[in-house]
């Protein structure tokens, strides 16, 4: 009996991912931080953070209808089992991309604006000064044209759509790759996050209105900048996870192939002016962004072999105790 649970433990040890214990000490790290902040401040939890809250489940809803109508348009007794094998298994997969969801909306609600500290757009505005002598969004100021800033705004809206794009292909073409991606944009959310608690800001077009002489407008700028203001938490400017997520993107894409690569380029590029034409960003943020990004495909590589190789240990320490 004792030998049976021994290997079942061990078994069990084999099959946990890397991703489980980075999800589990952030859940816990976050709800520590946020409930010691709320029995300190007082708060409760109105109606609003519930309907936020309840936004988190749409990924899981999503994929399990979708698989859901497979099963029902294929499905039979006989195709039960595999159904469900193949629910979990790409939950399983996908879910670091949810969890990165669920981390980030975190910040997006009122709830969480009530426990974050005071802004420090005044400290982050300047280091720009203090390195650049002015921050770079007013220096691009004398360029702001309708149509550059549509460009610009679709450019940063992309954010959204590309790496849903490369995720997808590498699930279909390199399933190591798939997962080296989502894991170095699961560390790239969390330590993300950790700078939005550590250093909220709003962002200059926010904080400084009256540093620029001309304003943000175009034919259709308004209706995105309306769209992406509903879904991206109003402090989270540092680091820029714009610029660390799209540096991802842009290196696993030419890990698929050259056409990849030339085709995210003048994308990812155009990301990357967007964020501080637009004037979302100080340019500390995306210095910052920059070495996020090249530190989490650093770590995520580490990990997964470090994995690989606990796995190897783990394995032959159940084989000896059977």
């Amino acid at each position: 009996m004792y030998q049976k649970l021994n290997f079942n433990f061990f078994k069990f040890l084999s099959k946990i991912r890397i991703e489980d214990l980075l999800c589990v000490m952030f859940v816990i790290g976050i709800f520590y931080y946020g409930g010691t902040q709320v029995i300190s401040k007082g708060l409760t939890i109105g109606e609003s953070d519930l309907w936020d809250f309840s936004l988190y489940l749409f990924p899981f809803s999503l994929v399990i209808f979708l698989l859901s109508l497979r099963y029902a348009i294929y499905g039979g007794a006989s195709f039960q089992n595999s159904v469900y094998s193949i629910v979990i298994e790409t939950i399983r997969d996908w879910l670091p991309f949810f969890l990165f969801l669920f981390f980030y909306e975190i910040f997006a609600t009122s709830f969480w604006s009530a426990i974050s500290k005071p802004d420090l757009d005044s400290k982050l505005l300047a280091w720009d000064r203090f390195l650049f002598g002015e921050t770079p969004s007013v220096w691009m100021d004398r360029w702001v044209q309708p149509w550059l800033t549509d460009i610009l705004a679709v450019a940063y809206f992309l954010h959204v759509v590309l790496p849903l794009i490369i995720s997808y292909a590498c699930y279909r073409k390199n399933k190591p790759l798939f997962r080296y991606f989502l894991l170095a944009f699961l560390l790239g959310g969390i330590l993300g996050n950790i700078g939005y608690i550590f250093v909220p800001g709003v962002g200059p077009n926010i904080a400084y209105p009256q540093l620029y002489a001309h304003g943000l407008n175009g034919a259709f700028y308004g209706s995105v900048a309306g769209i992406l203001d509903i879904v991206r938490a109003p402090r989270d400017i540092f680091p820029s996870l714009h610029v660390c997520l799209s540096t991802i993107v842009l290196w696993c894409g030419a890990k698929l192939g050259r056409k990849w690569l030339w085709f995210l380029l003048p994308l990812v590029l155009g990301n990357w002016i967007s964020t501080i034409y637009l004037r979302y960003h100080y340019m500390v943020d995306v210095i910052v962004g920059f070495a996020l990004a090249f530190l989490v495909l650093f770590l995520a590589k580490w990990l997964l072999l470090f994995e690989k190789r606990f796995r190897t240990w783990i394995e032959r320490v159940g084989m000896t105790r059977t």
